[in-house]
């Protein structure tokens, strides 16, 4: 049964195909191991990572992640502030954060040693009052001190942890009293990948018809039959050790809205809000089409049901105070 599922998907993916292409304009960890990127010289190199993040910046003021919490005022609560971006990539949005809020301290943190180091190419010439340290490291065991942040930051990264647990309990700890996580990242049910798929398909809404096991071996059936020009994007041995925990989906862990409030439960957060953030109502399409954004306040009613917030979520939007 599960082989015809995979078929199955596999031949809805392939109505609408995709391919990953190299593009300076948006930002892919695998583009590091582009031969476009990998044949230049160094200071060529580092170059195309200073474009890149200065592209990230412009992206993060068109789109700020102050529009997952449009009641909260970033600037006033986290003035002078010592903040983490858990799961920084290249840290364009990190270096604009920090600029408009005018905190005091901004760190860094991400999995891709080259991601950081692209972060760290462009500090070298960002004139700044503010401190900005990344550094490379895992959510599940951050190497910072009990008690060190004020808030912490997140955009698209939870979902791609490998114990959500362990990666609550670390926030926790490295939080201030009174800290603030600032969690923002897309159920498996988004129907506009929420799979991490997009890279072989265009197609919408597999994620509310097919488990994330039988998208996962249709999307690696599709990728073993790409030709040797996209061997960079391929999954590394290193990569697929690093995903080889993940319970379903292109290296995400699946979890679900309630998954996570009991794991923030159990963890004791003093104070647990859900944002309600309806399909489309923050996404690329209703920055250019505001209408849209009326029209999706129509989905927000079904968002207090529990069972709807998986499937009509842009993205979980959570604040998690300790």
């Amino acid at each position: 049964m599960i082989m015809k599922k995979v078929k199955i998907a596999k031949f809805l993916m392939n109505i609408l195909p995709n391919k990953p292409k190299y593009q300076e304009e948006h930002i892919v960890s695998e583009i590091f191991r582009h031969p476009k990127f990998t044949s230049l010289v160094q200071n060529e190199k580092i170059l195309v990572q200073k474009k890149l993040v200065k592209n990230r910046i412009f992206d993060e003021m068109q789109k700020p992640f102050e529009l997952f919490f449009p009641f909260y005022s970033f600037k006033n609560e986290l003035k002078g502030k010592k903040i983490l971006d858990l799961g920084c990539g290249i840290g364009g949005s990190s270096f604009c954060l920090g600029e408009k809020w005018e905190v005091s301290e901004f760190y860094g943190i991400d999995v891709s040693n080259e991601s950081i180091n692209t972060a760290n190419y462009f500090l070298l010439d960002f004139k700044t009052n503010i401190q900005y340290k990344f550094i490379q490291g895992y959510a599940e065991k951050m190497p910072y001190e009990n008690n060190f942040f004020d808030a912490i930051i997140s955009h698209d990264t939870i979902e791609h942890v490998r114990s959500i647990k362990e990666t609550l309990t670390e926030c926790k700890r490295i939080l201030k009293k009174d800290g603030v996580a600032f969690l923002v990242f897309p159920s498996f049910k988004l129907p506009f990948g929420g799979a991490h798929i997009d890279s072989v398909t265009r197609m919408p809404f597999l994620e509310w018809f097919f488990s994330p096991k039988t998208i996962n071996e249709a999307y690696k059936e599709i990728i073993n039959e790409w030709g040797d020009d996209l061997n960079w994007y391929k999954p590394t041995e290193e990569t697929k050790g690093d995903w080889a925990v993940v319970k379903g989906g292109i290296g995400v862990n699946g979890t679900k809205y309630k998954d996570f409030i009991s794991v923030a439960e159990e963890i004791g957060f003093s104070n647990i809000s859900f944002v309600k953030i309806p399909l489309l109502y923050v996404s690329d399409t209703a920055i250019k089409y505001p209408i849209l954004k009326f029209f999706t306040l129509f989905l927000k009613p079904l968002l207090f049901f529990d069972y709807f917030k998986d499937y009509l979520t842009q993205r979980f939007v959570f604040v998690l105070k300790k």
